[in-house]
C-alpha cells in the first residue's frame, strides 16, 4: 500500500520540507533547485576547518538543514563534482548545503537547494566556510512591490502561455540524457553589468536560431533575472529573493535596456506550498510553454580577502533551461553558462559560451 502524502511529509526532515514548500508553487517540476559557487582563493584553506566552519553555521541557522561534509577533489575530477554539486536531486534526508573543495585548498564549491538561500546566501555560506566576510556592491530592490498579487499574476502567465510563450534558444540536445553543463569564462574585470548580460543572451539567442533550430523564431524572448530584497553589503545565508521578467526583442541593445530593467516591478511571491502536488502537476501539463528564455543572476562586484574569482551558477529551470551567471572581484569578472544536455549537445553548449563569451567581453553595446 502506497504511503499517503501526509505520511510521505511526516517523513521528511523538517529543513527539507520547508525548502520543498518555498519551491512548491515555481516553475519547473523536473528541477532539482541546486544552485552552485565556485570560488578562487590566492591563499589554500584547510578542508577541516572548512567543514567545521559551515558546521558552526548549520548549528547557528537551522533551516540550512544537518551539516555536509567537504569533498576533496582532484583537478581531473572538478568538472564532475561541479555537475554534482550543483545539480544532483536533493533526497528526504539529505544535506541541503554542499562543500567540495581542490586537493590544493584554492577552488572551493558551494551548493544548496534554492528553496534554503539564494544566490546572495551562497556568497555568505561561501565567506563563512572560507573564514572571511565576502560582502557585495550589489543592491537589491528593497521593498518594491509587484504591481499584481499572486493570482492575477498566474491568469496573466497563463495566457501568455497559451498566445504568446517565450521563445527558446535553438539546440538538439541528448534525448534521455541526465547531464548538465557548467562552464565558466573568467577575464581581467571589466565594469559592465546585467544591461550588458542581458543584451549578450539576446544576441547570443539569434545566433543560436540562425545556425540551428528554428523553433520558437517569431517569438519575443522573455528574461528572468533574479534579484534581491537585501540591503546589507555583508549577505546573511538565507534567502531574500524577487524576480524581474523582461520581454523584449532580441535586437534591444544595452544603453536600452539598463533603463527597462531598472524600472522592472517584481513578480509576486509565491506561496509556500505545492499545492498538495497540484501545482507541478500543472506546470508539467503546460510545461512547454512556460519559463523563459534565459535565467539571469548577477552578483555584482564582491570584495574578500584573496579572492581571485567567483563563478555563480544559477537554477536550471524550465524548457530548452539556459542559466547565465554574473560575478566579479577587484581583478575579475567571471560570465557563466548552465544547461542540461537533452536540450543542447555538448558543442552546442560550448557554441553558446562562446557567443556569450563574444558579445558580452568583446563587442558589448554601451550602458550607463
Amino acid at each position: 500500500m502506497r504511503p499517503t502524502l501526509r505520511a510521505r511529509r511526516a517523513r521528511l526532515d523538517p529543513a527539507v520540507r520547508g525548502a520543498r514548500e518555498v519551491v512548491g508553487m515555481y516553475g519547473d517540476p523536473d528541477t532539482t533547485w541546486g544552485i552552485c559557487l565556485e570560488a578562487h582563493v590566492g591563499a589554500p584553506v584547510d578542508g577541516e576547518d572548512v567543514g567545521d566552519r559551515v558546521a558552526a553555521l548549520c548549528a547557528e541557522h537551522p533551516h540550512l538543514g544537518v551539516a555536509p561534509e567537504v569533498a576533496v577533489v582532484a583537478p581531473a575530477d572538478w568538472s564532475a563534482a561541479r555537475r554534482e554539486v550543483a545539480s544532483a536531486p536533493y533526497g528526504p534526508s539529505s544535506p541541503l548545503l554542499r562543500l567540495a573543495l581542490t586537493d590544493d585548498g584554492t577552488r572551493l564549491l558551494v551548493g544548496a537547494h534554492h528553496g534554503v538561500i539564494d544566490g546572495l546566501g551562497l556568497l555568505a555560506v561561501a565567506g563563512s566556510a572560507l573564514g572571511r566576510g565576502l560582502r557585495t556592491r550589489a543592491r537589491g530592490i528593497g521593498d518594491r512591490a509587484a504591481p499584481y498579487g499572486f493570482l492575477a499574476s498566474s491568469v496573466r502567465r497563463l495566457g501568455e502561455a497559451l498566445t504568446d510563450p517565450p521563445a527558446r534558444f535553438g539546440g538538439d540536445g541528448e534525448e534521455g540524457s541526465p547531464l548538465e553543463d557548467l562552464s565558466s569564462v573568467t577575464r581581467p574585470r571589466v565594469e559592465r553589468g546585467t544591461a550588458h548580460l542581458a543584451h549578450a543572451v539576446l544576441a547570443a539567442h539569434t545566433q543560436s536560431l540562425s545556425r540551428g533550430s528554428s523553433r520558437g523564431t517569431s517569438r519575443r524572448p522573455v528574461l528572468v533575472i533574479g534579484a534581491s530584497r537585501r540591503t546589507d553589503d555583508l549577505p546573511q545565508p538565507d534567502r531574500q529573493t524577487a524576480y524581474l521578467r523582461l520581454r523584449v526583442g532580441d535586437a534591444t541593445d544595452a544603453a536600452r535596456l539598463a533603463p527597462a530593467i531598472a524600472a522592472l516591478r517584481p513578480e509576486p511571491d509565491f506561496p509556500e506550498t505545492s499545492a498538495g502536488g497540484t501545482a507541478p502537476l500543472a506546470v508539467r501539463l503546460l510545461s512547454s510553454r512556460l519559463g523563459a528564455t534565459a535565467m539571469l543572476s548577477n552578483l555584482g562586484l564582491v570584495l574578500g580577502q584573496d579572492l581571485v574569482s567567483l563563478s555563480m551558477f544559477p537554477a536550471s529551470s524550465g524548457p530548452r533551461s539556459v542559466a547565465v551567471g554574473l560575478a566579479s572581484t577587484t581583478a575579475t569578472t567571471t560570465l557563466s553558462l548552465r544547461t542540461r544536455r537533452r536540450d543542447f549537445t555538448a558543442e552546442e553548449h560550448a557554441a553558446l559560451v562562446g557567443a556569450l563569451t563574444d558579445h558580452f567581453f568583446e563587442r558589448p553595446a554601451g550602458a550607463q
